[in-house]
C-alpha cells in the first residue's frame, strides 16, 4: 500500500538518500534531520513567493481568527473572484475548488454539456491532468476505469492523431467537445495555441486550458494572457494560493451558466471546503504580492540565469547526449530529461548529498543568486560523478542500495 497522499512525493521518485519526512519549510529552504536543503521542487510547483511567506500567512492567520467555514458566503470569494476576472481573459464567470483535478473535469463536463458532443482531446505530451476516469483511462494507471471511450489523445509536437493532422480528423468526426492542453508541459507558442483556438472555432469545439501550473506562474495573466489566445475555459491551482489548497474554474459566461440553476442542468462545484477561507485569503495575498513585486519578472530572469548556466555545465562535461533540458524555452518551469532513470537518480543522489533537494525546477521569489550559484557549484559535482560512471559503465554500482527512481505512471510488473 502506497501511503503518500500524493504518488510525486514517494520515494521512487526520490533518490534513497533523500530524507523521507521534512521538518520544516521556509523561504526556498527545507529541513530534515537537522540539515538544510535548498528547494527547488516548491511543494510540486505550486510555492512561488517561498515557503511560509509573511504576508500569506499573515492573511491566513487574520482568516482563521474570523472562522473557516461558513454558513453562507464569506468575503474572501467575492474579492478572489473580482480579482481573477480582473487578470484572466476567458474569467467572464469563476468558480472555486481546492485542487486541479476537480475544476479541470467540470471544465469538460461543462464542454460536453454545452456542445451536446461527446468526445475529449487530451495531448499525448501531458502526462497528469485529472485524477478521474475521463483522462486517467490515458495513463497506465487506468486500473478500476468504467468506461475509456470518448477520450483521444493527440500530439501537440505535431498537432495529429496518430499521424493524421487534426483539422483532416475533425472533418470526419463531428462529436468532438473539448480539446484540452496543459500549457506548461509542452514548450507552448503562440502560433500553435491559435492554431487550436482556430481549430476549435472552425468545429464548434471547447478550448480548455488547464493553467493548474502555468496560471500566475507564467504570467499573472496565465499563459493565455502572455500569449493572447483566450480559450472558452480554463483552471487554475498550485502557484495561486502559494501553496495553499485553491483552485478555480474560469470561463466565458454562456458556457459557466450551464452550471446556474435557473439556466442549466450541470452540477458544477459543491463541496463543503469549497469556500473554506484560508485558501481564499492565501490566494488574494499571494496574487497582490505578485502585482507589487513584479514577481513573475524575478522567476524569469532568475530561471534564465540558472538554465544558461546549467546548460553550459552539461556541455562542458559532454552529457548533452544523456541530459536535456525540456521546457527550456520557459524559465518558470524547468525540466531536465535523462537518457535512463538510473543516470537521473546518480545525479539526484549526488545534489540530495551535497544539501539540493532538485526534482524539478521551480524558481520561486525566495530564491537568490547565492542559492543559484550553490546549485551550479553542486551540480558540477553532480555532472563530473555520471560523466566518470557513464565512462566506467558503473552508473548502477554507485546507486545508493541499487535503488532507482521511477515514473509516476507505471504498471506494476508482478
Amino acid at each position: 500500500m502506497n501511503n503518500y497522499a500524493t504518488y510525486s512525493r514517494s520515494s521512487d521518485c526520490f533518490p534513497a538518500n533523500a530524507p523521507e519526512v521534512f521538518d520544516y519549510c521556509e523561504g526556498c529552504y527545507t529541513f530534515a534531520n537537522g540539515k538544510k536543503y535548498i528547494d527547488w521542487g516548491m511543494g510540486l510547483r505550486s510555492v512561488i513567493l517561498g515557503h511560509a511567506y509573511p504576508a500569506v500567512n499573515d492573511a491566513v492567520h487574520k482568516a482563521i481568527d474570523k472562522g473557516v467555514n461558513f454558513t453562507r458566503c464569506n468575503p474572501y470569494e467575492e474579492e478572489l473572484r473580482e480579482l481573477m476576472k480582473s487578470l484572466i481573459p476567458c474569467a467572464e464567470q469563476v468558480k472555486f475548488g481546492k485542487n486541479g483535478s476537480d475544476v479541470t473535469s467540470t471544465a469538460v463536463k461543462l464542454a460536453r454539456a454545452y456542445t451536446g458532443k461527446h468526445y475529449v482531446l487530451v495531448a499525448q505530451e501531458n502526462p497528469f491532468i485529472s485524477q478521474h476516469d475521463w483522462f486517467i483511462q490515458t495513463t497506465k494507471t487506468d486500473g478500476g476505469v468504467l468506461y475509456s471511450r470518448y477520450t483521444g489523445v493527440y500530439s501537440y509536437d505535431d498537432m495529429a492523431i496518430n499521424g493524421t493532422p487534426i483539422d483532416d480528423v475533425l472533418t470526419n468526426n463531428t462529436d468532438v467537445a473539448a480539446i484540452v492542453l496543459d500549457p506548461a508541459t509542452v514548450d507552448i507558442t503562440r502560433e500553435k495555441l491559435q492554431y487550436i483556438r482556430d481549430l476549435c472555432d472552425k468545429y464548434g469545439i471547447i478550448m480548455i486550458l488547464d493553467e493548474v501550473i502555468s496560471g500566475f506562474r507564467y504570467d499573472l495573466h496565465g499563459v493565455q494572457g502572455l500569449y493572447g489566445v483566450m480559450p472558452d475555459l480554463a483552471t487554475f491551482a498550485k502557484a495561486m494560493g502559494n501553496g495553499y489548497s485553491i483552485s478555480a474554474l474560469c470561463g466565458k459566461q454562456d458556457i459557466m451558466k450551464l452550471g446556474d440553476r435557473e439556466y442549466g442542468n450541470v452540477f458544477l462545484l459543491s463541496g463543503t471546503y469549497f469556500s473554506e477561507t484560508t485558501g481564499l485569503a492565501a490566494a488574494i495575498a499571494t496574487i497582490k504580492e505578485m502585482q507589487e513585486k513584479n514577481v513573475n519578472e524575478y522567476i524569469k530572469l532568475s530561471g534564465y540565469e540558472f538554465c544558461f548556466e546549467l546548460k553550459e555545465l552539461i556541455e562542458k562535461h559532454d552529457m548533452q547526449n544523456h541530459i536535456k533540458f525540456t521546457l527550456a524555452s520557459r524559465p518558470y518551469n524547468l525540466q531536465l530529461s535523462f537518457s535512463s532513470m538510473e543516470l537521473k537518480t546518480l545525479f539526484d543522489q549526488c545534489m540530495v548529498e551535497n544539501g539540493i533537494l532538485m526534482p524539478y525546477i521551480a524558481p520561486s521569489f525566495s530564491h537568490t543568486n547565492e542559492d543559484i550559484d550553490k546549485t551550479i557549484e553542486v551540480a558540477e559535482y553532480a555532472l563530473n560523478t555520471c560523466r566518470k560512471a557513464l565512462d566506467a559503465g558503473n552508473v548502477n554500482e554507485l546507486l545508493i542500495n541499487g535503488h532507482s527512481e521511477k515514473p509516476v505512471f507505471r504498471r506494476h510488473k508482478g
